[in-house]
């Protein structure tokens, strides 16, 4: 097994690895360290149909069901397909098309997406690259101040399924969507590391402060979040099986031609609380 970084920020390959069959405790538990200490691993020409990627996945924790309708072709609540196929004319895949700002995995439940894990089995020539941004290095790039600022507080995440973010500008009520208050700064059971737990698509309000206040301390976030020194930017291969940490990275989807086929398969582990 070999673990090579993909970049500065963070992200790993791991060589040597055949996923589509049972690890040894001592081979998963080097597979688990380097997950913790790249964020995102990335398993290049692995060939998993879904018990195998279930399997793999339930490796790292129990799974958790998918929450959508929008998972046609499996009938397995752990497992949903990402992607613009079409049946009748009909999308059958969840977020078919477009690009995606950055978020972190079901954050707007009580336990969010622990880790989330995606395997490409169709991409478009050009376009639908998934970026990481490391929570860890934008937490410790804030200044002193905006530190204190957030901390203690909880930032209520809203996500409506067939809408995605609320109105942040107009604070339409988060009762319309799920939504649930974890702290602006979590800290990772595993690692012990702080990382900001916020992001564009999701974070509707800091709880307690004035709407003006709220806004633009969310702002100098997202900005700090999204420097371009802080993220990675995987370009999908078919066959690559990709794990990241919803705990301590945000990721977006840049858009593809949507007469391009585009189909991935998600299996998600369930976290803790955070705290």
């Amino acid at each position: 097994m070999q673990v090579v970084p993909l970049s500065p920020a963070l992200g790993a390959e791991i060589r040597g690895i055949d996923a589509s069959r049972p690890l040894s405790d001592s081979v998963f538990a080097a597979v688990e360290k380097a997950w913790h200490e790249n964020l995102v691993i990335v398993l290049r020409g692995q060939d998993l149909d879904e018990a195998a990627q279930v399997r793999f996945a339930a490796q790292f924790g129990e799974l958790s069901p998918i929450h959508t309708s929008r998972h046609s072709e499996t009938n397995n609540p752990a497992v949903m397909y990402v992607g613009n196929r079409k049946k009748e004319g009909k999308h059958i895949g969840a977020l078919p098309v477009g690009e995606m700002q950055f978020h972190s995995d079901q954050c707007y439940q009580q336990r969010p997406a622990m880790g989330t894990m995606l395997y490409s089995i169709e991409i478009p020539a050009q376009g639908g690259n998934t970026l990481f941004a490391n929570g860890y290095k934008a937490y410790e790039a804030l200044s002193p101040q905006i530190k204190e600022q957030i901390s203690g507080r909880k930032a209520m995440q809203v996500y409506t399924y067939d809408g995605g973010l609320l109105d942040r500008n107009g604070m339409v009520a988060p009762e319309r969507g799920v939504s649930y208050a974890h702290p602006v700064v979590r800290t990772h059971p595993a690692t012990g590391r702080k990382s900001l737990y916020v992001n564009r698509l999701m974070t509707h309000h800091i709880e307690g402060l004035p709407v003006d206040e709220s806004r633009d301390l969310l702002q100098i976030l997202f900005q700090t979040l999204e420097r371009p020194e802080f993220i990675y930017e995987h370009r999908w291969r078919v066959g690559d099986v990709l794990l990241w940490d919803n705990r301590c990275t945000t990721h977006a989807r840049r858009d593809f031609d949507p007469n391009e086929q585009r189909w991935m398969r998600r299996v998600t582990i369930k976290g803790d609380i955070p705290s």
